[in-house]
Order: C-alpha cells, then structure tokens, then sequence
C-alpha cells in the first residue's frame, strides 16, 4: 500500500513537472515570436524609409545631372550675354565720364564694380544743404547724364541717396530723420530723369540714410564725403536671370 502511494506521488509530480516544463516552453516561444514580429516591422519601415530617400536622391541627381549637361549652345549664348553686357558697361563709363569733364574731380567718381557701374555725386553738385530740390545748375548735369542713359535702352539706374550722421537740422517738420531726406533727394533725382526721357521703369529711387558711409563721421571732410547721391548702374541679366530661373526651379520641384 505504502509503495502504490508512493508510486502515484511521483506519477503526480512528474505529471506536473512535465505540466510546468510544457508551459515555460511556449511562453518562451510565443515571446520570441511577438519580438521578431516588432523586428519585422521596424525593419520594413526602415526600407520603407530608406526607398523613399533613395528615390527622392534619384530625382535630385537627374535634375543635377542635366543642368550639368547645359548645351554647348545655352553655354556660348550665357558667354556673349555676359561679355555683351561688360561692353556696355565699359562704354557707358567712357560716355559719363565725358559728361563731368568740366566738374571738380573731388565731388565725381566713376567706377565699375562687380559689373556694375556706380556713379557717385557729392550732394553739393545737387541740393543745397538739408534740402530735397535740385538745384538749377543741376539741371545741365541730370539732362546729360539722362542723355547717354536713353542711349543705352537696356540698362536700368538705381539712384541711391546717402547722408553723413548728423540729424536732420533744416526742415525736421518734413523730414523724420536722415532716412527720409535721403529717400527725397533720390526721389527728385528720378522724377528730374525721367522728365529728361529716361523710361520710368528703368528707374528706381532708395534712401540709404546714414547706414552706408564711406568716409569716418568724425570729421567735416568724412561728412562731407558721406553726403552724396550714387547712380548704380545695372545691366541687362535676362540671359543669367533665365538661367538662374531654370537651375533653382528644378531644384524647388525636388
């Protein structure tokens, strides 16, 4: 009797033994299973991920490549527009400065920078001091000098007005600040040009105030170097424009 029930005993405890053992074996399995699951996700959203950059590269690389493969025709033509233009600008430095033969070297200065030509007028050639009118001996000059702009149809004139740091001291009802009496004076400029014939569309008036100055505020001469108008001078750039145009809108469509 005592063997029997010692004998169901271990019957009883290998049966749960192998119960136990049969549960731990597939918690085991189904966790492994839940984790390549989660593997399997991340890593197809991954590739997901990664063909959506590779096509996007793709795309950027075709439109590069064929901006990079400009035409041999587009390339010459850009040459020509941009040699064209520098012989404008050349010619129209020579003729300006014909204009000022007969004034003081010290309140004219022409120069080509950047390919662009910058005339630059101390204001005593044209305003008297904290005032916005052109003065009559001025009226010679704005009509030559609009003269040779009319002659060269395909150059548009920035006219830019400056002051030195001193605050505006004559008329202050009108004038808020040296921002304002340099927008007038270059305002007059343009309005004077363009009753000389110069197209309104080429023309364009802004006031520098004091924020661009050439010479030290600290002294009368700096100042009086500061107090000027320039004329800038900007050629024709359809043929770069266009192709600027062509290269950032293939770049925006990506």
């Amino acid at each position: 009797m005592k063997l029997s029930v010692t004998v169901l005993k271990i019957t009883v405890l290998v049966a749960a033994m192998a119960t136990l053992t049969s549960c731990v074996s597939k918690k085991k399995y189904e966790d492994a299973l839940t984790r390549a699951a989660a593997d399997k996700q991340a890593l197809e959203s991954q590739l997901a991920d990664a063909q959506s950059e590779n096509q996007k590269l793709q795309g950027e690389f075709s439109e590069l490549e064929k901006n990079l493969n400009m035409s041999k025709q587009e390339i010459s033509d850009l040459s020509k527009t941009i040699a064209t233009n520098n012989e404008k600008i050349q010619g129209l430095q020579s003729a300006i400065t014909e204009v000022f033969d007969d004034y003081n070297p010290s309140d004219i200065n022409v120069q080509e920078r950047g390919g662009k030509l910058y005339i630059t007028l101390s204001n005593s050639v044209l305003f008297d001091a904290g005032r916005d009118k052109l003065t009559e001996a001025s009226a010679d000059l704005i009509g030559k000098m609009a003269e040779v702009f009319m002659k060269n149809k395909d150059l548009n004139v920035m006219v830019e007005g400056h002051t030195d740091s001193d605050p505006v001291k004559i008329h202050k009802n009108k004038y808020k600040d040296n921002w304002a009496l340099s927008a007038a004076r270059a305002l007059s400029v343009v309005r004077a040009m363009e009753e000389a014939g110069v197209p309104t569309s080429r023309l364009t008036a802004t006031g520098k105030g004091d924020t661009e100055p050439i010479a030290t505020n600290d002294t009368k001469e700096g100042k009086e170097k500061n107090r000027r108008t320039e004329f800038v001078i900007v050629p024709d750039t359809d043929g770069l424009y266009k192709v600027y145009t062509d290269m950032s809108g293939a770049s925006s469509n990506n």
